[in-house]
């Protein structure tokens, strides 16, 4: 069956040489989709490590006075000003709706601020994310503690303790992120690990970051001038929760040169953080890109049988008086449609492989995935070639079905005639 297709295929090379090129073309673009989505998936797929769920940033502004002091070295009305910031933290403590809050610098997911820096731990190169938080912060995202003892307000305030989360390695450094003790930076300076929490991303799509979080003391400073205020809300009261807070706790949080400026969902940030990234508009992209060729491989091909059925209604007649039965004329059709697909993909793979080894689409801007430290390997390539060959199988089939369906209703009679 197989060697009397080939032969069919190689008789009409010339009409099937502009469907292979197109079956060329259409599977190196839908290859590099798949790459896409299925990196992306994968890694959607993974734990993120926290919880997002009936939480909420609370803004909490500074007026121009405030601005005027903070710019100032008047270290009295700074304190003044940090009691109030701690004021407004006991207060929306007490808050009947509250369950957990934290203050943090540059910490809570989807947000667009970070602090990283690189240090040498065991002679190896350490990219690390610093966050600085309270001790509640892991009770307000649900980030668990693996190893180790938790923050609390009791130990943070001596002996430079962290807790710290490993990248996908699991190590940090050389070493087993739950053995690590102390981080050494010189002969003097260390910060002794209290314990490990789980590895967390900053998105959904990212990767693992190593994270050493560092404690937030009541008697920091900077505090006036970065507020980053999350809170868990009790179930049950998560409902219109931001009306009722802000109707609530305006006249409250209005404390010496604070006021009460926005209750913002987690959730919202997420959606503001994947369209700063780049992540949502490329899977519009690559969306819109897969559905336009869908429907222009469906087409191609129905297009390219139907005229093929038209022009060999003799041959076709023929083998059915012969004794053809009308199911093997479809399977020939469905067969040569199928053996086309297969010999355009292992070219289109030649070429991809080569594209995507020498990344010549970074080059271009076209969207990719943030593989990092995962380099692409020949599993990759397989699992890429495998999921495009059987979407395009699929689509080829259902196109190539209604002219095979026409073919296997010629009545040998009348296209004998006709010819």
């Amino acid at each position: 069956m197989i060697k009397h297709i080939s032969k069919i295929i190689w008789t009409e090379r010339k009409i099937n040489a502009w469907i292979l090129l197109e079956l060329i073309l259409v599977f190196c673009i839908l290859w590099f989709c798949t790459d896409y989505l299925y990196f992306t998936t994968k890694r959607y797929l993974e734990p993120k490590g926290f919880d997002i769920e009936h939480t909420y940033r609370i803004g909490i502004s500074m007026k121009e006075e405030g601005q005027a002091i903070s710019a100032s070295n008047d270290s009295i009305k700074k304190q003044e000003m940090l009691n109030d910031i701690w004021t407004i933290y006991d207060r929306i403590k007490r808050y009947p709706a509250t369950e957990y809050i934290s203050y943090s610098q540059s910490a809570h997911p989807y947000s667009g601020s970070w602090s990283s820096n690189s240090i040498m731990c065991d002679s190896v190169q350490v990219y690390t994310q610093y966050k600085r938080i309270t001790p509640e912060f892991f009770d307000v995202f649900k980030i668990k503690r693996i190893a180790g003892t938790s923050f609390d307000w009791n130990n943070i305030t001596s002996g430079n303790p962290v807790m710290i989360s490993s990248d996908n390695t699991n190590m940090f450094g050389k070493t087993p992120v739950e053995k690590m003790e102390y981080i050494h930076y010189d002969d003097r300076n260390k910060d002794k690990v209290l314990g490990v929490v789980n590895k967390t991303k900053r998105s959904d799509y990212e990767y693992y970051n190593t994270i050493m979080y560092t404690p937030i003391t009541k008697q920091r400073t900077s505090l006036i001038d970065y507020r980053e205020l999350c809170i868990r809300v009790k179930p049950a009261a998560d409902k219109n929760f931001e009306e009722q807070f802000t109707k609530d706790m305006r006249d409250q949080l209005e404390i010496g040169h604070y006021y009460l400026s926005s209750v913002t969902a987690l959730e919202k940030d997420k959606e503001t953080y994947m369209q700063w990234t780049g992540y949502a508009n490329n899977f519009k992209s690559v969306y819109s890109i897969t559905a336009f060729l869908i429907i222009n491989i469906f087409l191609g091909v129905i297009g390219s049988f139907w005229f093929r059925v038209q022009s060999r209604h003799s041959e076709i007649g023929l083998r059915i008086a012969l004794g053809s039965s009308k199911a093997n004329v479809k399977k020939m059709f469905i067969g040569e449609s199928i053996l086309l697909l297969f010999i355009a993909s292992l070219v289109a793979s030649i070429i991809c492989v080569n594209i995507s080894a020498a990344d010549l689409l970074k080059s271009i801007n076209v969207p990719i995935p943030d593989r990092r430290e995962e380099a692409v390997n020949i599993g990759q390539y397989f699992i890429n070639y495998g999921i495009t060959f059987i979407f395009l199988a699929i689509i080829t089939i259902v196109a190539v079905w209604y002219p095979a369906w026409r073919a296997s209703k010629i009545q040998p009679a009348i296209a004998l005639k006709d010819e």
